[in-house]
């Protein structure tokens, strides 16, 4: 049974806090372990992406062979005078 959408944001928000760096990469086969899912339909992607931008500011991606995840901010150096 997967778990919820909710739970799912959850732990990717965990998952990138442990990581400490500003992006998290999971290849497809460890998001689908993660949502104890054997495939993701388009409007449970639109769930999880809305969820995670309204609950952590978070930005999900899901790309070809991977699912981004980062918190929706700049991350340029902001003492660049080139950024000011």
């Amino acid at each position: 049974m997967p778990i919820s959408v909710s739970e799912t944001v959850d732990h990717l928000q965990a998952r990138l806090r442990r990581k400490g760096g500003p992006v998290l990469t999971l290849n497809w086969r460890d998001f689908y372990e993660l949502c104890e899912l054997d495939r993701l339909k388009e409007a449970r992607q639109n769930q999880i992406y809305a969820e995670a931008r309204d609950k952590y500011g978070l930005i999900v991606a899901f790309g070809q062979n991977a699912v981004l995840v980062a918190h929706d901010r700049n991350f340029s150096d902001s003492s660049d005078p080139a950024l000011q």
